[in-house]
């Protein structure tokens, strides 16, 4: 499941429109802002503290890191500009990022949309 954030995408876009829409440049630093959100949000991610895997009802057995080892920075060419998104594609990213009934939440994508902007919130 990808998480777009629309604040990280938003900045992307903005830093993007200025070496133009559909540049080799516009795509470069599109592709390193991502990096560089995803990079973050890896650093920020909360893992398992104890290490062991967790087996659920349904047989899954969730390591520890699986959350923080989903998270990607992609690239994509979409209403004439070069994107940057920053997403996390474990099962359980929703929850991490909003939390659920007692669940804290951790707004891990939020967050790194704040490290991008500068605003670090």
């Amino acid at each position: 499941m990808a998480m777009e954030i629309m604040g990280v995408l938003a900045e992307l876009t903005k830093l993007v429109e200025k070496a133009g829409p559909a540049s080799i440049q516009a795509r470069e630093h599109a592709e390193l802002l991502a990096k560089k959100g995803a990079e973050d949000a890896k650093t920020i991610a909360p893992v398992n503290k104890t290490g062991k895997p967790h087996k659920l009802k349904g047989g899954y057995v969730d390591e520890p890191g699986d959350y923080r080892d989903s998270i990607r920075a992609d690239v994509l060419f979409k209403d004439g500009a070069w994107r940057g998104r920053v997403g996390a594609y474990d099962w359980k990213a929703h929850i991490i990022e909003y939390g659920a009934k007692g669940k804290p939440k951790f707004a891990t994508m939020r967050r790194t949309a704040g490290y991008l902007r500068g605003t670090d919130s």
